[in-house]
């Protein structure tokens, strides 16, 4: 066991630091919105996320190389939870010395971190899905523990905040999907299909098509339907507005704006999510940040 006095949590949170200015595409990822006293936190959870995803996510690895990764990765957890910090692998240890300092600071169940990982498995072995039922089964490991997390950050109690967990859920689940419908095309490089098997049957259109990049009429419809049920989850979501304060408020609003700004952006081109990949740009986080401040 390493002494606790002797580990660089600074430098290890600027680590952190880097990996999410660098990858921070859409959503806020510790922005200016979020106390400095609590940027750290959302960092070391942001890098954990992060490089958990780009291991299920790599092209040059087949599943069972993916899986053995992973599993190595949450190995890496264990230990960092451990205070094992000696018997951390060199490439990853600045995240987990940040995650322990964030887990410990915070009193953060390990397993919202550890439900993570069972999502990053399952992509890295789950190309298909046969419905509804099942992405949202998946958003529960994916997308909701990130939400739990930062509720967790801002002092919120599963117990007494019942409520606002709930939301941030629905929340979660809009922005994963809102992901898929964005990155349609991206993930068919990777053999990935996250349209459900019964909704592409509904509207007569098949995965043949999909490979194809054939954006006809069924195809356009198809992806009307799923943006418009997405958005019914954004406005569910939205309650949780009611029951956050203060910055994380402003935070919250800022990133469901930014999800429902893609879906915008998405029937602006008619749903042609196949011939061109949707961005938000910086003038448009400008503009939405402004938009939650002045309001």
């Amino acid at each position: 066991m390493n002494n606790l006095k002797n580990l660089d949590y600074e430098y290890a949170y600027r680590y952190c630091k880097e990996i999410a200015i660098r990858h921070y595409e859409n959503f806020p990822v510790g922005s200016l919105l979020i106390p400095k006293s609590k940027r750290k936190f959302i960092y070391s959870i942001y890098a954990f996320a992060r490089t958990a995803d780009d291991i299920a996510d790599s092209s040059k690895s087949d599943e069972k190389t993916k899986l053995k990764k992973l599993y190595e990765f949450e190995n890496e957890l264990n230990k960092s939870l451990n205070s094992e910090f000696d018997k951390l692998i060199p490439e990853t240890e600045n995240i987990f010395i940040a995650l322990y300092d964030t887990v410990n600071t915070l009193n953060i169940p390990a397993d919202e971190l550890r439900n993570l990982l069972i999502a990053f498995r399952q992509d890295a072995v789950k190309q298909r899905y046969n419905n509804f039922s099942e992405l949202a089964e998946y958003s529960e490991y994916s997308a909701n523990p990130v939400g739990h997390l930062v509720l967790l950050i801002f002092n919120y109690n599963k117990s007494t905040d019942s409520e606002a967990f709930r939301y941030s859920d629905k929340v979660c689940t809009a922005l994963q999907l809102t992901n898929f419908w964005q990155d349609v095309s991206e993930d068919l490089k990777l053999n990935r299909i996250y349209i459900p098997e019964d909704i592409m049957k509904e509207y007569n259109y098949s995965y043949d098509l999909l490979f194809r990049k054939e954006e006809n009429d069924d195809f356009l419809k198809m992806m009307k339907a799923l943006i418009d049920r997405t958005r019914i989850l954004f406005a569910e979501g939205r309650k949780i507005l009611d029951h956050v304060k203060g910055r994380l408020r402003l935070e919250l609003k800022a990133t469901i704006s930014g999800g429902e700004e893609i879906l915008n952006k998405i029937e602006s081109m008619n749903y042609r999510v196949l011939s061109r990949r949707v961005k938000i740009s910086n003038y448009d986080k400008l503009r939405i940040i402004s938009s939650v401040l002045i309001k």
